[in-house]
């Protein structure tokens, strides 16, 4: 890469980055919040799926608007709200009280602000693919997509380390309020460094973007359905983990101990061990970068599929030392999060040039809207039957989420576009 498009990786990393940060400093919280407003699971899992769906209904019009208008003031604009919901998560225990018609308003606001949040979230995908696209040459396109994801999992990883050593010290609000405000300084500074970049569509590649359907289904409307109904499955499983795997951990597990002197809460320890997990995926991520460009990222996707199905199976059926379930943490993560090069390689290949936003916009909306079901379905398993039992039924459905990828092997599914015949 030269150094522009170095510049260019490095700040769209960052956005990813910071985006993840910010929405994965919510999962480590839910035991806090079940302590101090005595909330069920299924409630929980409302408040964090509130983020999800939010990020969803975004992401289809941004879609249509980013291909269409400068890119770089709808991601400012993304980057900015995100900051604002997070801190406003924070101002939550201030309205508890006597319930609004059954309703603790104290929920209503958490759930309002993971909502805004996660409409602020909504900006970054159909802005995100398609500035790179725009900006990186298609050789080195699979290691900038790995430095986009990888980033996106050191974020995951930070937050709930933050979380974990900053609990010590202060009270949650003030975590959530001091990220909300760093986050949104961060946007001007993205305002400024995008500006030497092309970050508005031609007319040309709006003019292809409408023109993108062809004759033969098998260039984009099999492959999308394919690959939209793999999203749906895959990243629905990765939410749920992604949400209870901390209660998993505090409840199945007597995580509690002394490090340098300092008494560790069950609650920060497995914060820790969250941070490992999605700390190893983002390392992992750059290697699978590299990966994709010399290899069908079909193949890798099953590949990883199949492993992380097994790291949740084991995680449901056995009761693990400490440094066996670091290892199969660390497993789970390299499984689950480091296949997502792989993944939007795939979506950038089957995406018509000039319609990469509405292509990513219309794939995130679709999935997120199924995903954002899965942690109040997680958590109302785990009210019943144990959080074991909800982690079982995970790694089914992430084996089930290979099934439109073993479709897309056949050329009745996909035909790439490259290797398609002309349309008259």
């Amino acid at each position: 890469m030269n150094r522009d498009e170095w510049t260019f990786a490095v700040t769209m990393s960052g956005v990813h980055g910071l985006d993840h940060l910010a929405k994965r400093l919510f999962p480590p919280l839910v035991p806090v919040w079940a302590a101090v407003f005595g909330f069920p699971l299924w409630q929980l899992g409302v408040v964090l799926g509130a983020h999800t769906f939010g990020s969803a209904v975004g992401q289809a019009p941004i879609g249509h608007v980013a291909d269409r208008t400068d890119r770089r003031r709808l991601l400012v604009a993304g980057i900015a709200l995100i900051g604002v919901g997070t801190a406003a998560v924070g101002a939550a225990p201030l309205l508890r009280g006597a319930t609004v018609f059954g309703v603790d308003p104290a929920f209503l606001a958490l759930t309002g602000a993971t909502l805004a949040a996660g409409i602020g979230s909504s900006a970054i995908h159909p802005t995100g693919y398609p500035l790179i696209s725009a900006n990186v040459s298609e050789d080195v396109r699979g290691k900038v997509l790995g430095m986009w994801g990888s980033a996106a999992r050191f974020g995951d990883g930070l937050a709930p380390a933050l979380v974990g050593a900053l609990l010590l010290v202060v009270a949650w609000p003030a975590i959530l309020a001091g990220v909300g405000v760093g986050v949104a300084v961060a946007a001007a500074v993205v305002l400024v460094v995008l500006r030497g970049f092309d970050t508005a569509p031609t007319a040309t590649e709006e003019r292809a973007g409408r023109e993108s359907v062809t004759r033969d289904r098998r260039t984009f409307v099999y492959p999308f359905a394919a690959v939209t109904l793999y999203f749906a499955v895959q990243i629905a499983a990765t939410n749920a983990v992604t949400v209870f795997l901390p209660q998993f951990l505090t409840a199945s597990y007597d995580l509690g101990g002394t490090l340098g002197g300092v008494a560790l809460t069950a609650e920060s320890s497995a914060s820790f061990y969250y941070a490992g997990l999605l700390l190893f995926a983002g390392g992992f991520q750059l290697a699978t970068g590299e990966l994709v460009d010399r290899h069908d990222p079909r193949r890798v996707l099953l590949c990883f599929l199949a492993v992380g199905a097994a790291a949740l199976g084991a995680l449901a059926a056995f009761s693990l030392s400490r440094v066996g379930l670091l290892a199969v943490l660390l497993v789970l993560g390299a499984s689950l999060w480091g296949l997502n090069p792989a993944r939007d390689r795939l979506v950038d290949a089957i995406a018509p040039k000039g319609g990469e936003g509405k292509t990513f916009g219309y794939l995130w909306t679709g999935t997120l809207l199924v995903s954002a079901a899965a942690p109040p379905a997680v958590g109302y398993v785990g009210d019943r039957a144990g959080l074991r039992a909800g982690f079982g039924l995970l790694a089914v459905v992430v084996l089930l989420s290979a099934l439109p990828v073993i479709a897309l092997l056949s050329e009745r599914v996909y035909r790439p576009a490259s290797e398609a015949e002309p349309a008259d």
